[in-house]
This record gives C-alpha cells, structure tokens and sequence, in this order.
C-alpha cells in the first residue's frame, strides 16, 4: 500500500490506528474497497481465487470510525484464520483471530472509553456478527448520530429510524421503511408522509 493509501484511510479510521492498520494490510497481497452502503453487512472478506489474485476486503463506506476500525478487523481477522488454518466462517480460529487484533488495537487506546469497555465485553463471547452484540451496537450507534451531526444536510435514508428532522419547514420524525419508501410523521399535525429515501434534510438535536 501507498502513502496515498494511508491518506484515504484517515477519513475512515481513528487517527492513531493508522500506523497499525496499514501495517497489517501490508503483510499480504490485499485489496482493500471502501464500498457503497449495504444493508446487511458492514463488511466482507474474498480469499483469492488464483495464486496472483489478493485477498479481498470490502467495508461500507458510510461507518463511523470506530464502526469501520472495528469492521475492517473482523474482516482481517478473516484473511488471517485463512492464511494461517485455512479456516473460513466464524469458527474458533477466526476468533482467537479477531479477539488478539481487538485486544492490540484497545492498548493502543484508539478507542473512547464506552466502546472499550463494549469491545472488552464483546471479545469474551465474539459473535459471527457485531449486530448480535447489543450493547456493543447501542454504543457504535451513539457515533453514528455523533458522526451525523458534522453534516449541515444528510439523506432521509442516512438518519437513525426516529430521528427528528427538518425537511423545508416541517418538522418530521422518520418512522418505518415501507417498500422504497420512509413512512415520516410531521409533527405539529402528526400527518403521514411517504418520503423518498435520498431527499434531503437537517437533522435536529433536540426533539421539542
């Protein structure tokens, strides 16, 4: 990997990661792609499919930076238990894997205090997914709306369901996806909107 590389992980990843993750990509032939949203997954891992093919790692590209650090480790982890067991899935290997790489990067004190105590508790029973952890998601949650919050105008689809938004002068609590759309409530008439998932907003801070 580049300089140019370490400079694009900046705007993904904490700060004092940095020298630590680029090191760890280094050791292999990686391919590293900042993706677009997915629903379902933060983040995957492909193990070559020819002797001169990388291994690749896909991360979504809307996380917040402890969500993407703590994403961009799973998915080593993964390369790892292949390289070293041949060992693909969420099996023991993998663990150990992913619970050594949480355990460095928590002494490097990447992490604020409440997700360090959540990884802490989360690398005594890793989960195949960190959605499966609660109190782990509840915690990389509260960044997200952090994160949101530097952002003057955001996407309805981008914001947490129950989020309080401005769109024009209505004030709007975002409620369910229903097919393609967001079902919004105004809430001065607690009228019923549906609302296209990429119209623009303002997030508010304050629900009164």
């Amino acid at each position: 990997m580049t300089s140019t590389d370490k400079d694009i992980l900046r705007s993904y990843i904490p700060e004092k990661s940095i020298d630590a993750v680029f090191d760890l990509l280094d050791l292999f032939p990686i391919k590293l792609k900042i993706v677009k949203p997915r629903k379902r997954i933060h983040g995957s891992y492909r193990k070559p499919k020819t002797k001169t093919d990388s291994h690749l790692i896909t991360v979504n590209s809307n996380l917040n930076l402890y969500t993407f650090l703590i994403t961009l480790l799973h998915e080593i982890a993964h390369l790892q238990a292949y390289i070293n067991y041949k060992s693909l899935g969420h099996g023991d290997d993998w663990k150990n894997c992913f619970a050594a790489l949480l355990k460095q990067f928590i002494a490097l004190n990447v992490f604020p205090d409440d997700v360090k105590s959540a990884l802490k508790k989360h690398i005594q029973n890793i989960k195949s997914s960190d959605f499966l952890d609660i109190y782990l998601t509840k915690t990389l949650q509260e960044y997200d709306k952090k994160s949101l919050l530097f952002r003057e105008t955001l996407t309805l689809e981008e914001l947490p369901e129950k989020s309080i938004f401005l769109f024009g002068n209505k004030k709007m609590e975002k409620q369910t996806l229903i097919r393609k759309y967001y079902l919004c409530k105004e809430l001065k008439t607690n009228k019923l909107y549906r609302c296209h998932p990429l119209m623009s907003v303002s997030l508010l801070v304050n629900k009164q």
